[in-house]
């Protein structure tokens, strides 16, 4: 399993760094925008779907049993293995210029995710967390991550992508008593507040409504450093 695990995270990398040269292709360029949502603005770009559709092809290659959930498309098998991804997690950040968005790549083995992998192309920064190892990689020079041990909701930083696009108004709710009662709050991380959660530079991201793109590559990074 070591050696396997190993194969599988050097493979997730190689999915990630060909999506990078598609992302970044688009960024800050002129694209076409639609929305996948007639009542709120949801958008998707000729990013999204190219990156999806490389990932799914490239995945299929090597490995054609496994199966695929991902935003954009998916390709759905009766397998022990389920990839999951979001070619770009922050869509509007990514339309704006705002380099937080990323694209999140995680593997599960019956139902358990057992590798994930968090890629901020704009920033030139990675996120990895499988087996019991949790590491960024930073301008090519890696480093383990590790949360910050803070005891108290009053020197917590709180960090959330938006509370207007939270689930519900109950939830927005349960956010602002929170949000009083903590030493700062920051919005519009996307998966990036996940990743300083990770590196010990958050205390507590809270979000609502996510789907299993938005969050399995995320929870091996955070767990193996450390967190809940």
């Amino acid at each position: 399993m070591e050696k396997n695990i190993k194969f599988l995270n050097r493979f997730a990398n190689y999915l990630a760094d060909e999506a990078r040269k598609i992302s970044m292709l688009y960024f800050k360029k002129k694209i076409k925008i639609s929305s996948k949502n007639k009542k709120d603005f949801d958008p998707v770009t000729a990013a999204d779907i190219g990156v999806q559709k490389k990932i799914n092809k490239l995945i299929s290659k090597q490995f054609p049993n496994h199966s695929i959930l991902g935003e954009e498309d998916s390709i759905i098998k009766n397998s022990e293995y389920e990839w999951c991804v979001d070619p770009i997690d922050g869509t509007k950040s990514y339309i704006q210029g705002v380099p937080l968005w990323g694209t999140l790549i995680s593997l599960s083995k019956n139902n358990e995710i057992i590798l994930g992998l968090a890629d901020l192309p704009a920033l030139d920064e990675r996120y990895v967390g499988y087996s019991k190892i949790s590491y960024k990689v930073v301008k090519n020079k890696k480093s383990p991550l590790k949360v910050r041990n803070t005891k108290s909701l009053n020197e917590s930083i709180l960090n959330t992508t938006s509370p207007y696009v939270f689930a519900s108004k109950r939830d927005q709710k349960s956010f602002e008593k929170l949000s009083a009662k903590v030493k700062s709050v920051r919005l519009g991380g996307d998966c990036y507040s996940y990743c300083l959660l990770a590196d010990g530079l958050v205390d507590i991201v809270v979000e609502s409504g996510l789907k299993p793109w938005d969050i399995r590559a995320l929870v091996p990074i955070i767990n193996n450093a450390g967190g809940v």
